[in-house]
Formats: C-alpha cells, structure tokens, sequence
C-alpha cells in the first residue's frame, strides 16, 4: 500500500491564504482556552474540567476516537495546595485522551498539559503561552491527522495536574491506556507562542532520541523553517518526564518572543505571537512524514 504524502498538502500551505487558515484554528482554541470562562483552567469553579469538556468536544469534533470511556482518565490530586494552582487535596481531575487509528499500532503519541495556575483571589491566570498554544499545537495535529489519515496510529494525549508537579502524566504512565513499548516517538508541546529564535528540544541527546532530533535538524537546514534548533538534556520540566523511561520523548517549547508573561495574569491571548506558528507546524509535519 502507498502511503498518503502529506507533503503535497504542505506545500500548498506555504500560500499565503492557507498560511492564515491554518494559524486561524490555533488562535480559536488559545482564545477559548484562555477566556474568562475558563477560570485560569485551575480547580476554582471547577475551570479544568470546564476546559476538558471542551477539549473533548474538539476531539469529538475533529474524528479522534476515545482511548477511555468518554476520553477521561481521572484522577486525584495527592495534597492540598494554599499558592496557585490552589488545590484541596482529594480533588479529582482528568486526562482527556484520544487516537486516530493509522496502518498500523506502532504509535506517535502527541502531549500537552492544557490545566493552568486557575486564581488567586479575583485574579486570573489565564495561561496562554502556558499551555494553551501547545493544546492547540496538539488539537491542531490531531485535526490534520484526520483529514489525512497515516502511516502510524496518532495518539492525543491533554494533561492536567502539570503545575501541580506533572500529577496527570504521572498518573498515565502510572496507568497507562497504551502499550508504551509501541511508542515510536513521544513529543510533548508547551509553551508554543513566540518562537522568533527558534525553539528548545530537551531530552535530544538521548540514544533513543537524537536520531529524530537529528532529522528534524536536517529538515529545517533545508527549508529554514525555524531560526534555530536547540538542544538539551532531560528534565523534569515537562509531561514527556516519566515517559521517557519506557518510550522515546521529547519536550519542545519556543525561543523567544512574542508572549505575554510566564506564570502572569498578562499571559492572555492578545499576548499570543504566532507568527512563527505556521512554519514550526510545517516542520512538524514534514518530520511525521519522513519518519
């Protein structure tokens, strides 16, 4: 069987009419993510499971198939919190969790934290840059990947817990709903506006990983698509964390403005740079294809 080219369809992205559309989607999901009604996505007035309910419907939306029952993997939260993200401990949140079958199981999976920092007082953080941009990285992927169904099964994974100390990725790994040995590639996107000096992967220098780092690397120096790629050992700073024992993983995040502030009420969508957006999906996309 041939596999469907992307490729084709990325480069008739490059025009300058599908280059707005296609950051258009992403912009829609941060401002939603990052609204009012959202509650800073934290566990006052219950904003992440407000925002989940409409991630689910995103998925739902965009043809990816439940990996649960109704695409929750709850879970609790172990301690009580007193500083943002305020949190009583017993509290139960959710993973929202979804897949798109490919050819065959071995799997790409696609992570971001999509909870934030909630209030504090009457004060919203309204998380944006954090993580908003990189669910809608995600969302995005997944809404690409069902109009032009793969090689590889796609799998979606929005995390809550991040910024309580990576509590719904652990939780996963903990309790996974996928084989985790079929994981070709795991990459996990935060912090994804801005990006005007190129972008961050950690956990590149791995046995496991830096072959893949290293052909994204051949990609842009052919097509320029970022200002740089940077590279770093692992760490605890993300959701790819405690997946990386038992799977390749990696954590991207930009370089560089324009955002608005990191842990800030001034972290809002009108902060949001995406101007770099469309050339770093294009990379991404053009590296699923090569893979």
């Amino acid at each position: 069987m041939v596999r469907p080219s992307w490729i084709l369809i990325f480069m008739l992205l490059l025009s300058p009419a599908l280059q707005a559309q296609d950051s258009t989607y992403a912009r829609r999901i941060i401002r939603d993510l990052s609204s009012e009604e959202m509650f800073g996505r934290g566990m006052q007035h219950r904003g992440d499971s407000i925002a989940a309910d409409y991630l689910r419907a995103e998925m739902m939306a965009n043809g990816v198939k439940p990996l649960c029952k109704n695409y929750y993997q709850y879970f609790r939260f172990p301690q009580t919190r007193s500083k943002p993200p305020i949190v009583r401990a017993g509290y139960q949140s959710q993973n929202v969790c979804g897949y798109i079958p490919g050819e065959v199981d071995t799997m790409i999976v696609f992570t971001a934290h999509y909870e934030h920092l909630g209030m504090n007082g009457d004060t919203i953080f309204y998380g944006a840059h954090d993580n908003a941009s990189g669910t809608a990285a995600v969302m995005d992927l997944a809404r690409m990947a069902n109009l032009h169904r793969g090689h590889y099964t796609y799998v979606f994974l929005l995390f809550g817990g991040e910024e309580s100390g990576l509590i719904g990725s652990r939780h996963f790994v903990d309790n996974p709903l996928i084989n985790l040995s079929k994981v070709k590639l795991l990459i996990n996107i935060d912090l994804f506006c801005g990006g005007d000096e190129g972008f961050m992967v950690v956990n590149a220098n791995s046995r496991e990983t830096s072959p893949f780092v290293d052909l994204l690397q051949h990609i842009n120096d052919e097509r320029s698509l970022a200002a740089k790629i940077a590279r770093r050992d692992n760490a605890a700073n993300s959701d790819h964390y405690f997946f990386t024992p038992h799977c390749p993983a990696v954590f991207i995040y930009t370089l560089g403005g324009p955002f608005g502030g990191y842990h800030s009420p001034t972290d809002t969508c009108e902060g949001c740079g995406l101007g770099n957006y469309h050339n770093f999906m294009m990379l991404l996309r053009i590296f699923l294809e090569q893979m």
